[in-house]
């Protein structure tokens, strides 16, 4: 049975830098790290400060209260563990799709702070919407809505709100651009 589909590409915008550090030690302690290790991430965390050149004058250090390092090779596993509660929410809470006899379902695939979801059902969107303002208000993260969009595939009606995010003829995930259908990929991929 052929079940309409909606993907939604979804960014959240200066995500390392907003991520709170208070959050960032929860988690770490929620997914059962030993406290020696949560007390030097924290201790990373404190630390951190920042200055500002201008015409070859230094400011003094200004304190950093959110995000993950740039350039830590730390940032980004650190990062994952954050975005992982989101991912675990739309997890449980949605049906996603199965490709395969077999296969187990997808719900949404994420790359940093590029998140797709797969949608079957209107009903799941005020469920994403929730999952996205809790995850917002307890991170620090912020959804950037002008990179956000909507694709309509097999049937799925574009009438149907998606929270703004405007539907596209084709949208790109991670280089590669998807089409609501076979024909449409075929010409973007330059065949006819």
């Amino acid at each position: 049975m052929r079940v309409p589909l909606c993907v939604i590409s979804q960014d959240f915008q200066k995500v390392f830098d907003r991520i709170s550090q208070q959050y960032l030690l929860t988690i770490l302690r929620s997914y059962g790290f030993r406290d020696w290790f949560v007390e030097r991430i924290k201790s990373m965390c404190e630390e951190a400060a920042s200055s500002v050149q201008i015409n070859g004058h230094v400011s003094g250090p200004i304190p950093i209260h959110s995000s993950v390092r740039q350039g830590c090779p730390m940032s980004m596993l650190l990062f994952v563990l954050c975005v992982d509660l989101l991912l675990r929410i739309l997890d449980q809470k949605l049906p996603g799709i199965r490709i395969g006899k077999r296969a187990r379902k997808t719900v949404a695939v994420a790359y940093a702070d590029d998140i797709t979801i797969f949608v079957t059902t209107p009903t799941d969107i005020p469920v994403i919407n929730e999952a996205i303002q809790c995850y917002v208000k307890v991170t620090g993260a912020r959804l950037n809505t002008r990179k956000s969009k909507a694709l309509a595939v097999r049937g799925w009606s574009t009438s149907t709100d998606t929270l703004n995010w405007p539907y596209h003829a084709d949208i790109e995930i991670l280089g590669v651009t998807l089409a609501s259908t076979i024909e449409q990929q075929w010409k973007r991929a330059g065949r006819r």
